[in-house]
């Protein structure tokens, strides 16, 4: 699925699917409007062989070596405190990193502009948009602080008391705001580092037509 997903969109001479900007699937008409108006289409290829030569090469020096490792599927809200929960009675190892990037506040769909990246872990096959929580662009203020508060707050839970906690978030100043007051309160006692990485060339945002200013993101690292 990974291999999938990666090499669906991208330059017509190494994805599997019509050419785009970047290597991520947007939503169905977004991308067919895209093609449309450049007049492309899809390249002739076949997927199996195309396939078994990335996995030749990602593999091609052997495989690397691994520790026994757990992945949880599921709504971050609900999940987290039944982790917390086994991690109390000593069922679940703390952890050392969260390493995250939380939705950025009024820009996504989750739901309907990675739709294929959905449908590939068991999602629907569509496009449509769904209503429900956590479903939409994230546009109420006090429902995202929640949000960020909820996740966050049920995260420091699950850490080791000299873990690292890395976050990556939107440099426009609601979301950043935001992100780095719920986690001065959430990890008081653990010391706020900044790094800036703006975008060098044109943002996403204005490779596909959008002319709001972008100022990139910005990584937030918290020290023990």
């Amino acid at each position: 699925m990974a291999l999938l997903l990666v090499h669906l969109h991208g330059k017509r001479t190494d994805s599997l699917s019509n050419q785009m900007r970047q290597t991520k699937s947007r939503s169905s008409k977004y991308a067919i409007r895209w093609w449309q108006q450049r007049r492309m289409s899809p390249p002739s290829t076949d997927p199996v062989s195309f396939l078994m030569r990335k996995l030749d090469w990602c593999y091609a020096r052997g495989v690397p070596e691994t520790a026994r490792s757990h992945v949880y599927l599921g709504d971050s809200v609900t999940r987290l405190p039944q982790l917390v929960a086994r991690a109390r009675s000593g069922e679940a190892p703390r952890a050392s990193l969260l390493f995250t990037s939380p939705p950025y506040f009024h820009l996504t769909n989750y739901h309907y502009d990675p739709w294929l990246r959905l449908w590939l872990i068991g999602g629907s096959p569509s496009a449509a948009r769904v209503g429900g929580r956590h479903r939409g662009k994230f546009e109420g203020r006090v429902a995202y602080r929640v949000l960020l508060a909820r996740v966050f707050g049920a995260a420091a839970h699950m850490m080791k008391r000299n873990g690292v906690v890395y976050v990556r978030t939107d440099r426009r100043a609601f979301t950043y705001r935001t992100t780095v007051e719920v986690l001065g309160g959430t990890f008081p006692h653990k010391e706020l580092l900044r790094r800036a990485r703006p975008v060098q060339g044109p943002t996403q945002a204005q490779l596909f037509g959008n002319g709001i200013s972008q100022l990139g993101e910005v990584d937030l690292i918290l020290l023990p």
